[in-house]
């Protein structure tokens, strides 16, 4: 079962003490402590209700390093371990101790916007970089010294445009007051088995809500299965790297959601099964191993491309107690849809999603990794799958290029990459211009909530990035064609053809036509940006994805025009 601790504080407690020492009788004694909490109350802006109901901490169980190789063993799950094994996947980690330890909303104020939220999308590839990450968000005085680590000596230093971009963009980061994260671990070897979400949490002083997605169980990750190589004294140093520590090994990877603003519940739904990432996982290897032995080298480039894991794609929902919104909250929606599969099918896990989230009459933020690829897979290079399998990934990313075919890409490269990267929402003309993704976004601009309210796609030129305008400008930046990319594969690769919008905001303010200007523009999107630069200013990316950002204003705009 999960814990949950009081959220009430010592202050009532100190107070009844005084109004003894005072000798005012129990009458007084809870009228003046009334009055505190009251104040206490006026100043946060949140309901007396609500502040009682806070969590402070809750979380499910974990599951042990024996339970995981059950899972891995076992094709299907029964008695007790399957009824953990959901519990765990369905369960969040929340924490609001932030909050109840002082911690409030920066609330940035403009002159174009007045006060607003600045949220921030952005899958961190694990949280593999981490200390990175940490410094850029938590101490971006300190960034300087992550750009100067310099791992390639082939590096070129940045140039001052470059810092100067970057700088522009840690202070766009600096202020946020809710990130949604996807691809974050928790207690697995690649990441120094770091409870991610929670310790960027501290480090930001922010309440945060953790789901788990998936549990990496692949035999190579729990050492049921050892490296095999041609070079047996690589094999022996690679295989340490695969290596678990049994009492620290938790195999978590999901989505979390970070807020200065205190969290009033939270709730995570599965998406359809549009790939079965243990049964279709555990083929991936067989056909290689049974067929053409190719040689060790190649059988172990097959095998760390392969992810067996438990669990699937899901979304996390957290309401936000916020109190400018004409209800006392606001709902983060954190999605991660599924990769490897056509769009058909992630077209059915976004159609699930608005049913989930139809009847929400608060202002909604939508974040996330939509893996809008327009086609079975994404590519990915030699290294980036080092890099997600093992921990010592720089020095095998090279070799492993060597014991593969030669190509620098072991999966797929869509054919329609081209069109489909810079702006997969426009028309689908079949045969003419594939742009199969288009009605995953159509069922978006069409969708009505049951209070009218629809997500805004006007994108007005007024309210966009450098004034440039078009469908989904103010809530995703647009470049000269489409949309700034917010995903690359490793720059290792130079000319390597790799870039795609993956991740997206969509937002439901008060707009009731999604397309027609006008109205209440409170909670609306304005000035959404990608950071492309300050992810890739380290000659080590921060992650293959870049941080994106969005600003909702808290009352309407005083002013049609400005920028970010």
């Amino acid at each position: 079962m999960a814990s949950v601790t009081s959220s009430r504080g010592d202050s009532f407690y100190e107070f009844k003490r005084y109004g003894r020492r005072l000798r005012l009788g129990v009458r007084a004694e809870w009228f003046f402590a009334a009055v505190l909490l009251a104040l206490c109350f006026a100043t946060t802006g949140l309901p007396n209700s609500e502040k009682q109901e806070f969590v402070s901490f809750s979380k499910p169980e974990t599951l042990s390093f024996d339970e995981l190789v059950q899972l891995e063993q076992t094709e299907k799950p029964e008695g007790q371990l399957a009824t953990r094994l959901d519990t765990l996947l369905h369960t969040p980690f929340l924490s609001n101790e932030a909050y109840l330890s002082g911690a409030k909303p920066n609330r940035p104020s403009s002159e174009s916007l007045g006060p607003f939220i600045r949220a921030i999308c952005w899958n961190i590839e694990r949280g593999i970089q981490f200390d990175a990450i940490r410094t850029a968000l938590a101490e971006p005085e300190k960034f300087d010294e992550i750009i100067g680590q310099r791992k390639d000596p082939k590096a070129k230093p940045l140039t001052p445009e470059q810092l100067r971009v970057v700088k522009k963009q840690l202070e766009l980061l600096k202020p946020a007051d809710l990130l949604i994260l996807n691809e974050v671990d928790y207690g697995v070897t690649r990441s120094d088995y770091r409870d991610v979400a929670r310790e960027l949490a501290q480090a930001l002083k922010m309440n945060y809500v953790y789901g788990v997605e998936f549990l990496e169980i692949d035999p190579l990750n729990l050492g049921l299965e050892k490296v095999e190589m041609e070079d047996k004294a690589a094999q022996e140093d690679i295989q340490k790297s695969f290596d678990a520590d049994k009492t620290r090994y938790l195999g978590m990877h999901g989505t979390a959601v970070l807020s200065r603003y205190p969290i009033i519940k939270a709730s995570i739904h599965s998406f359809t099964v549009c790939h079965d990432w243990y049964a279709d996982e555990k083929k991936a290897i067989s056909k290689l191993e049974s067929g053409r032995r190719a040689g060790a080298n190649l059988v172990f480039t097959e095998r760390i491309t392969r992810e067996v894991r438990r669990g699937g794609r899901m979304v996390l929902i957290a309401e936000l107690a916020v109190p400018e919104s004409p209800t006392g909250a606001v709902t983060v929606v954190a999605p991660h849809l599924e990769n490897k599969c056509k769009p058909e099918c992630r077209r059915k896990q976004g159609a699930e999603l608005l049913e989930w989230i139809k009847s929400d009459a608060n202002p909604v933020i939508v974040g996330g990794d939509m893996n809008t690829t327009a086609a079975d897979n994404a590519p990915m290079s030699v290294s980036k799958v080092m890099k997600d399998r093992v921990k010592d990934y720089d020095k095998w990313a090279v070799s492993a290029i060597k014991w593969s075919t030669g190509a620098p890409t072991i999966l797929l490269m869509p054919v329609n990459m081209m069109r489909n990267k810079n702006d997969p929402t426009g028309f689908d003309v079949p045969l003419i211009s594939r742009k199969k993704e288009a009605k995953f976004f159509g069922d978006l601009a069409a969708f009505h909530f049951d209070d009218g309210h629809t997500f805004d796609f006007r994108g007005e030129d007024a309210r966009s990035v450098e004034g440039r305008g078009g469908t989904l400008s103010d809530s995703n930046q647009r470049a000269t064609k489409g949309f700034r990319y917010t995903y690359a594969l490793a720059r290792t690769y130079g000319g390597l053809v790799g870039e795609y919008k993956l991740d997206w905001f969509f937002v439901k303010g008060y707009a009731t036509d999604s397309q027609k200007p006008g109205g209440s523009y409170k909670f609306a999107p304005h000035f959404g940006a990608t950071l492309q630069e300050v992810n890739n200013a380290p000659d080590e990316s921060l992650s293959d994805h870049f941080p994106i950002t969005v600003d909702l204003p808290l009352t309407d705009p005083p002013s049609q025009a400005g920028s970010p």
